[in-house]
């Protein structure tokens, strides 16, 4: 979980977790240099309950950084990501893990609603793909990070690239490996807090960043980013959020 001036939705957020009705976890709380009272708040969730670590930088260099950190520190089987900010709801990590089990997989997804600053739904992201290769990927990001559950070795091998929606690129690189993205449950089973002042609030940003990806780092040639920018645009056309 990385935090950057997350004091204030830091304990809800932690809570969701704690709430979780699978118990055996542990929750690396990463601290990218906060100005605010994250530290304090950070530690105080840590000493609360021992499933809980945390970790302070020293320097700031970004979430892509403190994601890479956590992955670095953990030691479970799986590797789950959420920011300081969201919100699980309880049987997320039960449905979850269980689902990775039982289908041997290495990346799976699923659904979840959208919230404003108080909490209130303002949308859904509900996914109907069961399965996601890299073909489907390079359409669009579909993929909600608060969502995804890997293998420690994957989430390993792949860590997030210091670019701007490094989440669908890390996402991309996984997939264009080999490895199919499946969709754990066809519930909702996260909340993902959209801020009025979010940069990926900003859709015509969220498109630069999308077609740098493709040219960047992807290495798509021009006609093929156009076919799958196409693609990119229909989807954000018929995005309820």
């Amino acid at each position: 979980m990385p935090a950057y001036n997350a004091a204030t939705y830091l304990p809800k957020t932690v809570q969701s977790v704690l709430d979780q009705t699978f118990k055996d976890f542990e929750l690396l709380i990463i601290d990218d240099d906060s100005t605010d009272q994250t530290a304090e708040v950070g530690q105080q969730l840590a000493a609360s309950d021992s499933r809980i670590r945390f970790v302070h930088l020293d320097d700031n260099q970004g979430v892509a950084n403190a994601r890479n950190v956590g992955v670095a520190h953990a030691e479970g089987q799986y590797v789950a990501f959420l920011d300081s900010d969201d919100l699980w709801l309880p049987d997320k990590l039960e449905l979850q893990v269980a689902f990775m089990q039982q289908q041997q997989a290495d990346f799976s997804y699923c659904s979840y609603d959208v919230v404003d600053d108080h909490g209130t739904k303002i949308g859904e992201r509900k996914i109907s793909e069961d399965r996601l290769d890299y073909h489907e990927m390079l359409k669009g990001n579909r993929i909600g990070l608060l969502t995804v559950m890997l293998t420690r070795p994957i989430a390993e091998e792949y860590p997030f690239p210091k670019i701007n929606h490094e989440d669908y690129a890390c996402w991309l690189s996984i997939a264009r490996g080999g490895t199919i993205a499946y969709l754990a449950s066809d519930r909702i089973l996260a909340q993902y807090r959209k801020h009025q002042t979010s940069l990926s609030s900003n859709k015509l940003q969220a498109a630069q960043w999308t077609w740098t990806i493709y040219r960047q780092h992807e290495h798509l040639n021009i006609f093929k980013s156009l076919y799958y920018f196409l693609h990119y645009s229909l989807m954000g056309i018929t995005d309820r959020r």
